[in-house]
């Protein structure tokens, strides 16, 4: 599935931005440009009654900027996590980058949509949302590029039966209890893009991050 994001930039030009959310693939590096990694998982604690873990199929929004020729552009794209909770995109310019926010599906409950706003510092937080529509504005951008590899880490967002939902974001996860009882332990997510595309022309750059 295709989607289109347009965004108007401070110059007042207009950027469109298009992403498939399938993508298996991890292309190789584009001179100057940097990978952005990361995980996700939503652990639903009771909401609605329902106690559940979804990793798979997770859309995620991410926001940004970066100057280009001396202006200010707006960066937004779709990305879509693997069965294992693992997003990533390819060679994006230096810049600050933040998760806008996701959405996913589970039987029972529909469609979950839950968004920061990335404006105000006292609400920076992920709310839970009434429609299906993710604002890609935003100015508070927490993620910089760091020997090319744009790293966002651990994110564990759980869903309380309140509807608060906390972030929570690990270099790690070391015998971390979700709602379910599942108790994880992974590693740090440079370590899954190595072995999973092993040889990948982004490894040493993977590498660097585990120093």
């Amino acid at each position: 599935m295709n989607r289109t994001l347009i965004f108007i930039t401070l110059n007042i030009s207009i950027f469109i931005f298009n992403c498939s959310s399938s993508v298996q693939m991890l292309p190789e590096p584009v001179e100057n440009k940097n990978l952005l990694i990361g995980s996700l998982i939503l652990d639903i604690d009771g909401y609605e009654d329902n106690f559940t873990t979804i990793r798979r199929n997770v859309e995620i929004a991410i926001v940004g900027k970066f100057v280009k020729d001396g202006n200010i552009k707006n960066f937004g794209q779709w990305t879509t996590t693997d069965e294992n909770g693992y997003f990533f995109i390819p060679n994006l310019p230096d810049g600050e980058y933040a998760i806008k926010g996701f959405r996913t599906h589970l039987i029972g409950l529909g469609n979950l949509t839950i968004e920061n706003e990335l404006i105000d510092p006292e609400r920076n937080y992920f709310e839970l949302k009434s429609q299906d529509i993710i604002s890609f504005a935003g100015n508070l951008f927490d993620t910089q590029p760091s020997h090319r590899i744009i790293n966002f880490k651990h994110n564990i967002c759980t869903l309380h039966r309140s509807g608060i939902i906390d972030h929570e974001r690990y270099d790690h996860l070391k015998d971390l209890k979700l709602s379910t009882g599942e108790i994880i332990d992974y590693p740090p997510v440079p370590i899954y893009y190595l072995e999973k595309f092993e040889g990948t022309g982004w490894e040493n750059y993977l590498n660097l991050q585990l120093k």
